[in-house]
């Protein structure tokens, strides 16, 4: 497969990575010469017509994402029985191999982390997307440290339990959900379970749950608590093993409901902040816990490690010290003891109907001023209409929306926010956005004919710009004149693109006879560089075709080697029905003729010819059979290093 060229433009590099799907290389497209990483389905799962046809949905539904924590699929398909996917090449160390090398990694780093994997999966969530193997190995980062998702939904190709019959790891097993070891279709709770295990072994340097088979590893997913990651690292916060255990919880309803509750956390977590302990997964076996004060006996502080069996003890109820029943002594009804507790229960029961009187005014005529605090969701890379739905199901309104040119992303999607993500406001504050827009297309103007100062007037009138200006001898026009442009006329092209114009210096002097008592056409004409004259008789070249030869500059064909010569011919003279034509013959020995004006070129008639060509090329241009013009261009594979 290394060497070997997929689709006519991936050239397939080195092997980089494998995992029980597919094996990843490095490439390089040679079409836009860049670098890619190019992931091939193992050719024994080609065969399985499931695995090929869930391969290529899942491959088609991730190409559809776009977001900046999302590596990019550039391209997906199949050349000779090889299913392929194209994508952004990422050479940085991924999430795996830096814990391999460093864990048990600092808390800061593992929450930026975090905070990208909950934005790709809230984004592809909401796409109708799950990923279904969310592990270290697919957390990769770009030269900027920024952390991307990878291989959204092609784990699935192989099964979602990502087990073989045989009971072997197919490399996902320490991290699927217990649903999915149970066979169960993966949802996004799915990959918030995921998720969990991945930060789990990010801060503590350990797997939770390991076996020799995946069977084996499935089955602690679904019956075992993990150990706590305190017990395994003690400078992980509280705050952070209890976010790490929700989203691990064995129980779906128990676990975070998307991702964006995972962020919420893991950015309050980012600033120190407590979290709500509500719906907290059952403790951990290895979690150790304080008897309540009124449980502890005299002289006695210590410390009893929970265990599994028998069911533990309900501490929730206070121990009371067994005693000896005492006997009652009864009251008389009418005794001051008594009378003194009614007075008290009265008085206690008015406060009550007072603070409930005063509650219930305070709620029809007052509005509460203390609103709620939320954090702005991060809209970044989605469309207007999804930022606009996220805004306002977080209890937030959108502000003021300006739109702005951006190359790097696509026309509709978010570029800029203002709140930042993550930041905390009143309910109903205004998140300002900037959207994306195309790069509008125009159409390039007729600049012809008219002076260079008024060419650059009507090319900026239209969004364009004055690209590069060639001046030429021109036998028709007069000096100043633009006589042509690229592109030409009419041709779409991207506002602010440059044209190029070329620019009559009027025609080109005739040199005086060399003896003044000679007639004027009695010499013969020292011929022009480029030219030869004509052999047979040494008569006069004066009335030869005037030629310019130039190559187009904005020509870009998908063979880098190939160019595009414009050979322009000016009839001259006073003869009528000049025989005129163009020759060219390329390296290989092919000679191509066009004939000018049907053969019958009047005075002052201008004629072009394109000429395609690889390699050395010689140009002539033949009058009455005879040649006035030869020229040989020697074109290299590099754009504009023709000689």
């Amino acid at each position: 497969m290394e060497g070997s060229l997929i689709a006519g433009r991936y050239r397939v590099d080195h092997l980089i990575g494998e995992g029980g799907v597919a094996r990843v290389y490095r490439g390089t497209d040679e079409t836009l010469d860049r670098r890619v990483a190019v992931k091939i389905l193992r050719p024994e799962l080609s065969d399985r017509q499931d695995v090929v046809a869930r391969f290529r949905r899942e491959a088609h539904d991730a190409a559809k994402l776009n977001h900046p924590n999302i590596v990019q699929i550039y391209d997906t398909g199949v050349d000779e029985g090889s299913y392929y996917i194209v994508m952004e090449y990422l050479p940085e160390l991924n999430l795996k191999e830096i814990i391999k090398r460093y864990a048990p990694l600092p808390l800061d780093k593992v929450v930026e982390v975090g905070i990208a994997c909950c934005d790709a999966l809230s984004y592809a969530h909401r796409q109708g997307l799950v990923h279904r193997d969310v592990k270290p190995a697919n957390v990769l980062f770009s030269d900027d440290g920024r952390a991307k998702l990878s291989d959204f939904g092609i784990a699935a190709a192989a099964g979602e339990a990502g087990l073989t019959d045989d009971g072997k790891v197919l490399g996902s097993a320490h991290y699927i959900s217990p649903e999915q070891a149970q066979g169960a279709p993966a949802g996004p709770l799915s990959d918030i379970y995921s998720l969990g295990v991945t930060l789990y072994e990010a801060l503590t340097g350990r797997l939770p749950f390991d076996g020799e088979t995946a069977a084996d590893i499935a089955a602690q997913h679904l019956r075992e608590t993990p150990r706590s990651p305190r017990s395994l690292n003690p400078d992980i916060p509280p705050a952070a093993e209890f976010l790490i255990m929700k989203a691990m919880s064995r129980d779906p309803q128990r676990r975070y409901r998307s991702a964006d509750e995972v962020k919420a956390d893991v950015l309050k977590l980012q600033r120190g902040m407590d979290l709500d302990h509500t719906g907290v997964m059952q403790p951990t076996p290895d979690a150790t816990m304080q008897l309540p004060r009124a449980a502890q006996p005299a002289m006695r502080s210590t410390q009893v490690r929970r265990d599994l069996s028998p069911p533990p003890r309900d501490y929730s109820e206070p121990v009371a010290a067994p005693t000896r029943p005492m006997p009652r002594r009864e009251e008389p009804e009418d005794s001051p003891a008594r009378a003194a507790l009614v007075g008290v229960g009265v008085g206690l029961l008015a406060l009550l109907v007072i603070v409930a009187v005063v509650w219930l005014m305070r709620a029809a005529f007052y509005d509460d001023t203390q609103a709620a605090t939320l954090d702005v969701p991060n809209v970044r890379g989605l469309t207007e209409q999804e930022a606009r739905d996220q805004i306002e199901q977080r209890g937030l309104i959108v502000g003021d929306i300006e739109r702005r040119p951006d190359d790097n992303q696509p026309a509709g999607r978010v570029i800029e926010q203002a709140p930042e993500p993550g930041q905390l406001v009143p309910a109903g504050s205004e998140v300002d956005l900037v959207i994306a827009i195309g790069r509008r297309d125009v159409s390039v103007p007729d600049v012809t004919g008219t002076r260079l100062d008024r060419a650059q007037s009507l090319l900026e009138a239209q969004g364009l710009t004055l690209g590069k200006v060639e001046e030429f001898f021109h036998a028709t026009e007069p000096a100043g004149i633009v006589y042509d442009q690229e592109p030409r006329p009419g041709t779409r092209v991207d506002e602010g693109t440059a044209i190029s114009v070329s620019v009559s210096k009027g025609p080109e002097a005739e040199e005086a006879p060399a003896n003044a008592e000679e007639p004027a056409d009695g010499g013969a004409e020292p011929p022009r560089e480029g030219t030869v004259q004509d052999g047979g008789g040494g008569q006069a070249v004066a009335a030869d075709p005037y030629v310019d030869v130039r190559e187009n500059r904005g020509y870009r064909p998908e063979d880098p080697s190939l160019r595009l010569f414009n050979v322009t011919v000016v009839a001259k003279g006073e003869q009528s029905d000049q025989d005129i034509e163009v020759r060219w013959r390329d390296e290989g020995g092919t000679t191509l003729t066009q004939q000018l004006g049907g053969g019958a070129m009047q005075p002052g008639q201008t004629e072009t010819v394109e000429i395609r060509t690889q390699g050395t090329v010689t140009i002539e241009v033949m009058q009455n059979d005879r040649v006035v013009f030869t020229d040989t261009k020697h074109v290299s594979g590099s754009q504009g290093s023709n000689e």
